[in-house]
C-alpha cells in the first residue's frame, strides 16, 4: 500500500501490511508498524463499521472491473478468498458461541 497526502508534497511511503502489527482491542483493531524510507511509526484502528465499508469496497463493481484488466490478479484473489472465507465464518462462530456460553455460566 503506498501512503501519501498533500502534506508529503511529493513523497510516496510504501506501507507494507503483511509486517503490520495486529491488536485488538474491545472496540477496535489496530494495526501499527515502521515505514523504513522515513522511520515513521504508523497506527491505523479499524472499527467495524470501517470494516464493512472495506467489504462494500472489495464487492463493489468497479473493483471487479480493476482486477480482471490486471494479468495476473483477479485469479489468485479469489482462490485466497475462498479459502480464507470458510476459516473467517468459523472463527466468527466460535467467537459467537464463546461469547455466548461465557454470558449463560454463573
Amino acid at each position: 500500500m503506498i501512503v501519501w497526502s498533500k502534506g508529503l508534497g511529493k513523497k510516496s511511503l510504501p506501507m507494507e501490511l503483511e509486517q503490520a502489527r495486529l491488536s485488538v482491542a474491545s472496540d477496535h483493531l489496530a494495526m501499527d508498524g515502521n515505514i523504513e524510507s522515513v522511520c515513521w511509526e504508523y497506527t491505523m484502528k479499524l472499527y467495524p463499521d470501517d470494516l464493512g465499508d472495506f467489504m462494500k469496497l472489495l464487492a463493489h463493481p468497479k473493483t471487479a472491473r480493476f482486477m480482471a484488466r490486471r494479468s495476473g490478479l483477479l485469479l489468485p484473489f479469489i482462490v485466497r478468498l475462498v479459502m480464507f472465507a470458510p476459516i473467517l465464518v468459523l472463527a466468527l462462530v466460535k467467537a459467537r458461541v464463546l461469547r455466548s456460553a461465557r454470558k449463560v455460566q454463573p
